[in-house]
């Protein structure tokens, strides 16, 4: 999709990143935050995750703004969210489908997991159970959430995590359309 951004006039940044060990949350924020730092960039910030790594984007942000980089809005495209408190990935799939989570759960204690409830680390207990870091005083930007229609696998109805972005007053955007052209649309609204 960064290619099909980019066509979209949007300056992306776009790093490959592949599960390290754990913690794997801060591998994913470490990995992310590097390339961030090597580039320049136009700021604000508009900062883009997809799947597990939603409730990532406020930590994300935190080591943009310790380099003094302004972020100007978060899109979450087909993701969980971040939710107050300590939670594990565990803990944000049950909130939006506690039957999968429980499926989840008993195939990381030696059941099987259905082809459809298993995400990338599906059996690493650790990547399921370690705490997120938490969103301190965020949201500080403009949110968005982009639902394409598919679910993702790990996350649980993306129908269920956009009525949350809506709830909490985000722009929602489940217009079907092209997924590139409505990220980059998204990222120009946040923009104003």
């Amino acid at each position: 999709m960064a290619g099909e951004l980019r066509r979209n006039g949007v300056h992306v940044i776009a790093p490959e990143l592949m599960a390290g060990a754990p913690p794997y949350s801060v591998g994913w924020v470490a990995g992310m935050a590097r390339p961030l730092h090597a580039a320049d960039v136009p700021t604000p910030l508009a900062l883009v995750a997809h799947g597990t790594a939603g409730p990532l984007l406020p930590a994300l942000a935190r080591t943009q703004r310790a380099a003094r980089r302004a972020v100007g809005g978060y899109v979450f495209v087909d993701s969980s969210l971040p939710r107050p408190g300590a939670q594990t990935h565990l803990d944000l799939l049950r909130a939006a489908d506690a039957g999968a989570a429980d499926r989840m759960h008993a195939s990381l204690h030696g059941g099987a997991a259905s082809p459809l409830d298993e995400p990338p680390l599906a059996a690493d207990h650790a990547f399921w159970s370690e705490p997120l870091p938490p969103a301190i005083d965020w949201p500080d930007a403009p949110c968005a959430y982009v639902r394409s229609g598919s679910d993702v696998r790990g996350v649980g109805p993306t129908q269920w995590w956009a009525r949350s972005a809506e709830q909490r007053g985000w722009l929602v955007d489940d217009s079907a359309r092209e997924l590139a052209e409505t990220v980059a649309d998204v990222i120009n609204q946040l923009a104003g």
